[in-house]
């Protein structure tokens, strides 16, 4: 969503930390549902826009915040 937003009002380069493959992969292991829309490649959504990214440097962290999420989330009922 982000990147067809970012895509239809033409800013140009996206620079992203992780892809949608590393979140579905994360969510798996994590044992959550996957998101309630289509993770798909951002050149599937905005063909031609140059990208940069994921960054391997990061995912780890990224990976930490998504399961801080889901553990607080399970624990809220």
């Amino acid at each position: 969503m982000c990147a067809a937003a970012h895509g239809w009002v033409g800013l140009g380069r996206i620079v992203y930390a992780s892809s949608s493959e590393q979140l579905s992969a994360w969510l798996d292991e994590l044992h959550v549902a996957p998101p309630p829309v289509a993770t798909l490649p951002i050149n599937e959504v905005v063909p031609g826009v140059p990208t940069e990214g994921p960054f391997p440097a990061l995912a780890d962290a990224l990976r930490e915040l998504h399961e801080r999420y889901a553990l607080a989330d399970r624990n809220k009922t």
